[in-house]
């Protein structure tokens, strides 16, 4: 998902929250899952930060996220990812991806 009216529509609904991440989600007429994902500078002030998140969620989302669910979602980072943290943060989007599966 690209643009804003997209985001906006997946966003009205309640998330399913966890201490790093957000989940929204909601059915598509397109067939196929799509992602979005939220990182902002507000929480990760450097562009280094915001990327490595981006790549760990889209990473995530490739390997646990069947393409035939036909939902969007939008995943919105709550708090910076650390490289220290990586496995944690990895664990805490399994736990959610399998949670919007259900």
């Amino acid at each position: 998902m690209r643009q804003r009216v997209e985001f906006d529509a997946v966003m009205v609904g309640k998330g399913l929250p966890n201490k790093c991440f957000v989940i929204y989600q909601r059915a598509n007429q397109v067939g196929v899952s799509r992602l979005g994902i939220v990182a902002s500078k507000r929480v990760m002030p450097t562009a280094v930060a915001r990327n490595l998140a981006k790549r760990t969620v889209r990473e995530a989302f490739r390997q646990l996220f069947p393409v035939e669910c036909a939902l969007d979602v939008v995943v919105r980072v709550r708090r910076p990812v650390r490289r220290e943290a990586m496995a944690e943060c990895r664990e805490a989007l399994t736990q959610l991806f399998q949670a919007v599966q259900a």
